[in-house]
């Protein structure tokens, strides 16, 4: 009965050390080659990056300057667009208009658009805006000069004029697109709006001294 026992015992253990060699064993044999594959690779790696660096040292070198010198270009070429423009700043743009060439202009308010977006997050936007014009022949050729020219990077998607033989004048519409950057290197400024000159404080009160002089006038 003894004997049997022992054989049993043996047979029991023969079983567990099979299951450590060939069970856990073989499990944590296979996750340590894996890491070792992982540790290999990473070293590859960086070997490749160190000799990547050496042949470049000089390059990275340059290269603080070189990114600096992109970020003032960037910041340059972004000043020459306005943020937005509200509708203070198309109606005083407008009214400019019409002082320049000395025409009554009527317009619609534009919408915003987005037109290209950039790495940087910043974005290209464009605002149409319709201007329906009536002027003589030399003013419609001064507009359009001016607007080819002008500093607020706007171009001219459509236009339609009509000659007025009579009268000796042009009419029609233009579809301006005035470009925009959405950026945060750019903040938004209000246009300067002075007050009229009246000659009184309160342009709705009535003119007492127009009315005393008219009234000397008429006794006079």
């Amino acid at each position: 009965m003894r004997r049997y026992w022992k054989v049993a015992l043996a047979v029991l253990l023969l079983l567990a050390a099979f299951v450590l060699r060939f069970g856990v064993y073989h499990a944590e044999k296979t996750k340590f080659q894996q890491e070792v594959q992982k540790m290999s690779a990473l070293i590859t790696l960086q070997e490749r990056t160190i000799e990547e660096n050496r042949r470049y040292a000089d390059v990275q070198e340059k290269l603080p300057q070189a990114e600096a010198e992109i970020e003032e270009s960037r910041r340059a070429l972004y000043a020459h667009f306005p943020k937005e423009l509200r509708e203070e700043d198309q109606i005083l743009y407008v009214l400019y208009l019409e002082e320049l060439f000395g025409t009554e202009i009527e317009f619609s308010f534009g919408e915003v658009a987005p037109l290209r977006s950039f790495s940087d997050a910043s974005s290209l936007c464009g605002l149409t805006l319709t201007v329906n014009y009536e002027t003589d022949y030399q003013g419609f050729k001064d507009m359009i000069e001016y607007l080819a020219a002008d500093s607020r990077v706007t171009s001219i998607r459509y236009c339609t004029m009509q000659y007025n033989a009579e009268k000796n004048t042009v009419s029609g519409s233009l579809t301006l697109l005035c470009y925009l950057m959405q950026s945060e290197l750019l903040e938004y400024s209000a246009p300067e709006i002075s007050a009229p000159d009246t000659g009184k404080e309160n342009i709705f009160a009535p003119d007492t001294d127009a009315g005393n002089i008219s009234g000397q006038e008429e006794a006079s």
